[in-house]
């Protein structure tokens, strides 16, 4: 799904000229923050649902997955692996 920006580029001038929005195309909205964000910027992380025990992932930004946002997502239904 194409974005139109990227709130990480957009705050960070060196990647921002580094990736000049070829990440744009295969970006999508993070769902943590909602945030738009290029390919580049996008993290996977991974979770088993609690009721059926499957593994599960989705791709969310950089800046939620280094602060840990991620495991507050549903986490009455999901035990996080990454």
């Amino acid at each position: 799904m194409a974005v139109q920006s990227c709130a990480i580029c957009d705050g960070n001038l060196i990647d921002k000229r580094r990736y000049a929005g070829t990440g744009l195309a295969n970006g999508a909205n993070c769902p943590i923050c909602y945030r738009p964000i290029c390919s580049y910027h996008l993290s996977v992380v991974r979770w088993r649902w609690r009721d059926s025990g499957k593994v599960d992932s989705a791709q969310i930004c950089q800046e939620c997955r280094r602060s840990y946002a991620h495991r507050h997502w549903d986490a009455l239904n999901r035990d996080w692996i990454t």
